[in-house]
């Protein structure tokens, strides 16, 4: 590739990383062997400029691996202090539950997201960790390729 065609495609990328306006922060982190261990917290240090409402979005993609029909975890929210300012247990259906088919996008592997955080206002603008964890009945996930975070301006 020359330098011409490196440029060219830094800029394509560049273009098309802004065009999407609505997003704040996004990030997904691989899974070694595709697989999700309890002990294993994914981890996602961001920045907020504003009080203005977010949504917060979990990210999924897993295969037809994944042993179960939804996926029990908590997240929790810390400030720059790393104290806990919001946390909950969610459960999120990855396949229908009478058909079985995924609920994700893909054909081999599927990306799910799901909203966590509506309209979420940040106490004040700064640096903030979203972690999440697992709280399934097997100590590790067979077929989980990665988990995100995606941060969007609300409403």
């Amino acid at each position: 590739m020359t330098k011409a065609h490196k440029i060219l495609f830094l800029f394509l990328l560049a273009v098309v990383w802004s065009c999407d306006s609505e997003r704040v922060f996004e990030d997904d982190q691989s899974l070694e062997n595709h697989s999700w261990h309890m002990d294993n917290m994914p981890q996602f240090t961001f920045e907020i400029d504003d009080t203005n409402g977010k949504n917060i979005y979990f990210k999924m993609r897993n295969d037809l691996e994944y042993p179960f029909q939804n996926i029990y975890l908590t997240y929790y929210l810390l400030d720059e202090a790393g104290e806990e300012i919001a946390s909950e247990l969610v459960n999120i259906e990855l396949f229908d539950e009478i058909t079985g088919k995924p609920q994700g996008k893909g054909n081999s592997i599927y990306q799910s997201s799901e909203a966590i955080l509506t309209n979420y206002s940040f106490p004040k603008a700064g640096e903030y960790t979203l972690k999440f964890a697992q709280y399934m009945r097997s100590e590790s996930l067979a077929g989980v390729h990665s988990v995100g975070v995606r941060i969007e301006e609300g409403l």
